[in-house]
């Protein structure tokens, strides 16, 4: 299983997810047993309240955000209104926890914006 380091202000907390999930439904878990600082409301994508930065080892390619995730990002001002669904596959990329399939160990970043 997948490695999962979330970095907050609060330091780190280490969990493993089962390849192929959704970031979220370790998100879930975590903020509901007090463990993660995370604020999340729908789990479907709308909301925006899930946004995080991962870095992963699949990290530097490019990768296509859903058109939904994308207005999201816009909406919440985590991404510029022109920007394009085509997107680096960086840590510097505001990415929303409910879109995010657990492939590779990843390091997650939780910021508040």
């Amino acid at each position: 299983m997948p490695e999962l380091h979330f970095h907050s202000a609060d330091g780190v907390l280490v969990a493993q997810a089962p390849v192929g999930t959704r970031l979220i439904e370790t998100v879930r878990t975590l903020t509901r047993d007090g463990d993660l600082p995370l604020a999340w409301r729908c789990a479907q994508g709308t909301c925006g309240a899930c946004l995080v930065y991962v870095e992963h080892a699949g990290s530097g390619g490019t990768l296509t955000l859903t058109g939904m995730e994308r207005n999201v990002l816009v909406r919440r001002g985590a991404l510029p209104k022109d920007a394009p669904r085509e997107q680096p596959d960086t840590v510097a990329t505001p990415r929303l926890a409910c879109h995010v399939d657990v492939l590779h160990d990843m390091i997650v970043y939780i910021k508040k914006i």
